[in-house]
């Protein structure tokens, strides 16, 4: 026999202390009713219940309380071997997190609404694996396919410009990476998320775009900034500006939203173009379109199920319930 919550077991230590409690108030109740009554007026004060079935009954309550807590536990035993198929997608995020990441042109910057978008998908997901890459004049992954959401959040957490000191952005060297991320193991939709501004490309696409096509990956987008554009704000050791990015002349460099280059990756990647503008971003049409994507089922496997016995207490302490309720009471009838 096994239990499915454990950790509730601990609630039966609770009980003897209730017992106790239980004397002493009743200890306490007796005392009090001595002071104003005699001895052999007591037991009409006290109501028709004998001391006896006043102790039986208390017993019972918290006999079927015990019960209730290892109802609660659910036990279990009998086991029987199942075949599970596993369904869902595999979706690879690759982020920029260039230094042109933080202009300030989409609140509180590209890269902090970058990380809120890809929460908000991360949330989203039900049963889908997800990775992350990050990437600038280089790229490496972050996090490996996986269904721990709560772990994913926390790597996406973490990305800052200054985890790589080649700047630029080599979409190539994403890709390739995200690609090697998915490995050999078929039967999943795959999907690249691509999340950069677009500037600066410092690596070829076209080898790897034709690798995408040939693995059946397809390429989504979002595109973050405006056409306007935005300075780059340069930043200390401890987070703080110091100014912004200048060129060789001394003027201010302005970092713009690149959308050219980016819709002609996705649309030779088969998949979908979205911006995160100053308006926001539309998440749930990109959502509803990686959902439309058919989710195969990419494992099977045996596993163990064991058979839910918790109606077994459970009815052991309705029915303790029950006799303590209906029959040790004579004022009250079985009907």
């Amino acid at each position: 026999m096994r239990m499915a919550h454990p950790q509730i077991l601990w609630l039966l230590w609770v009980i003897p202390l209730l017992a106790v409690v239980l004397a002493v108030a009743r200890s306490r109740a007796r005392r009090g009713l001595v002071r104003f009554a005699q001895a052999e007026r007591l037991s009409e004060l006290a109501g028709p219940i004998p001391h006896g079935r006043r102790i039986m009954r208390a017993g019972l309550r918290l006999f079927a309380l015990a019960f209730l807590v290892v109802a609660a536990a659910r036990p279990q035993w009998g086991a029987s071997e199942v075949e599970v198929e596993q369904e869902g997608i595999d979706l690879v995020v690759a982020l920029d997190i260039s230094r042109s990441m933080r202009a300030e042109d989409l609140v509180p910057s590209r890269l902090g609404r970058a990380k809120v978008e890809i929460g908000e998908l991360i949330e989203s997901l039900d049963g889908d694996r997800i990775g992350l890459v990050f990437f600038a004049g280089a790229a490496f992954p972050q996090c490996p396919l996986t269904v721990d959401y709560a772990a994913a959040r926390l790597f996406l957490d973490q990305a800052d410009p200054d985890m790589i000191s080649a700047q630029g952005t080599d979409i190539g060297a994403a890709l390739q990476t995200a690609l090697e991320l998915f490995g050999e193991e078929g039967g999943r939709t795959r999907v690249v998320l691509l999340v950069t501004d677009g500037e600066d490309f410092a690596g070829q696409t076209d080898a790897v775009l034709r690798r995408l096509r040939e693995s059946a990956v397809v390429l989504y987008a979002i595109g973050l900034g405006t056409a306007e554009g935005a300075p780059i704000p340069e930043v200390d050791a401890h987070g703080a500006r110091t100014g912004f990015v200048r060129d060789g002349q001394g003027r201010v460099v302005l970092s713009r939203l690149e959308e050219g280059a980016l819709l002609e990756l996705v649309r030779a990647g088969g998949g979908v173009y979205a911006r995160a503008g100053s308006a926001g971003l539309d998440l749930s049409r990109l959502r509803d379109e990686i959902r439309s994507l058919e989710g195969e089922a990419y494992r099977s496997q045996r596993v163990v199920r064991y058979r839910e016995r918790y109606a077994w207490p459970l009815a052991i302490a309705l029915s303790l319930l029950l006799f303590e309720a209906w029959i040790l009471d004579p004022r009250r009838r079985p009907w």
